[in-house]
């Protein structure tokens, strides 16, 4: 894998700032990644304030070869998202939460991919489809057969009929 490790031990306080670009080569490294290919810009801030570190990650671009949840087809979906994750020294081994991952004191560098991926992950929509600009549309033979495989007959059962008389009368 790529090396995307931040330096924490030994900064100056003040803000301290890493790029990275995030491209297939990324998420080859994660098992069963439903993204294969990108292009996406991660900001990395680190704060130091005495022994209080921040860190913050911004990330935009977009992923490719996505399938819209309708008509199956590729799809280009954009990402814009941040995360602020505060950098807490222990000792112990603690677990990490989503707003603080455990360091240990004499831990000189931090690897962010996993927090990358998971930024990255979380920002994709649950609900994926074309927005319907110019050419990115739906393919239009899947929804026409979409449509007509969904379309539910309406058929009247009397028996309805009598008792929704019943229901009026009271």
């Amino acid at each position: 894998m790529l090396n995307y490790n931040i330096r924490i031990k030994g900064v100056k306080d003040g803000s301290h700032e890493y790029f990275f670009n995030i491209d297939s080569e990324f998420f080859e490294s994660f098992i069963d990644s439903e993204v294969t290919n990108s292009e996406i810009k991660v900001c990395a801030k680190l704060f130091k304030d005495g022994n209080k570190l921040n860190l913050s990650l911004k990330f935009s671009g977009e992923i490719h070869n996505l399938v819209c949840d309708l008509c199956t087809n590729q799809i280009v979906v954009s990402v814009e998202n941040s995360i602020s994750i505060l950098l807490q020294e222990s000792e112990s081994e603690l677990e990490d939460t989503d707003e603080i991952v455990y360091i240990h004191p004499n831990q000189h560098e931090l690897d962010i991919s996993q927090l990358i991926y998971e930024g990255i992950i979380l920002s994709i929509p649950s609900k994926r489809e074309h927005v319907g600009k110019e050419e990115d549309n739906c393919d239009k033979e899947m929804i026409a057969l979409l449509n007509k495989y969904t379309q539910k007959e309406e058929k009247n059962d009397p028996r309805w009929d009598q008792l929704n008389k019943l229901k009026d009368l009271i």
